[in-house]
């Protein structure tokens, strides 16, 4: 009988032991955040605006146009637009303009300056802020890119232009041109061999007939 409740009295305090380590563990245990689901979805659509915003503003240019158009200023255009979408918001040309004396299909680039020659107007020299070193962008602000020497300007000619000068075909005109509007222009002459199919030979032959 007396070992009876011994083993009773054991499987009591064994019981309450246990109570006492559940009871202790639970109260130990680091609670949980609740996760407000509203709180979730708030913050979703706060981070999918200002991607948006960030593609939105990174999707446009700001040009500056002036010269014979009919609203000459500065506009916000999408970034793959070309002169003639710039000339459409310019209000178009006025009675004045030399149309010969402008590149239509032109890609714009951020901050480029556009300047529209009217018929017999002198040529201006126009500091475009998106060409390294200052230099002046001829092919967006409309002047004549063969310059007083008689020389094809590698920052303005167009292809068929370049496709003039020796050795050079359609192909490398092409690479010519992706050349300066990847870098902003040729800073020297000898740029050109940095393009595939101009080598040292070829540059020989270009050297005299080509400027910047």
């Amino acid at each position: 009988m007396r070992n009876r409740e011994k083993y009773i009295g054991s499987l009591v305090i064994l019981a309450i032991s246990i109570i006492f380590l559940i009871v202790g563990y639970n109260i130990s245990k680091p609670q949980q955040k609740k996760v407000n689901s509203e709180d979730m979805f708030v913050e979703s659509n706060t981070l999918k605006k200002s991607s948006f915003k960030t593609e939105s503003s990174s999707s446009n240019i700001v040009v500056d146009i002036k010269g014979a158009v009919k609203k000459p200023g500065v506009y916000t255009l999408n970034k793959d637009s070309r002169i003639n979408e710039l000339i459409k918001m310019a209000g178009g040309f006025n009675k004045n303009a030399d149309l010969n004396r402008i590149h239509m299909s032109k890609k714009l680039k951020d901050e480029d300056l556009i300047y529209v020659y009217s018929i017999g107007e002198d040529e201006k020299q126009f500091t475009n802020t998106n060409v390294s070193n200052s230099r002046v962008n001829n092919s967006v602000s409309g002047e004549k890119s063969e310059d007083k020497n008689g020389k094809v300007n590698l920052n303005t000619a167009s292809e068929e232009e370049l496709k003039t000068l020796p050795g050079v075909g359609d192909a490398t005109a092409k690479k010519i041109i992706d050349f300066r509007e990847k870098n902003g222009g040729f800073s020297s002459i000898e740029d050109l061999m940095k393009i595939d199919r101009i080598g040292e030979k070829t540059f020989n032959k270009l050297r005299d007939k080509v400027d910047i």
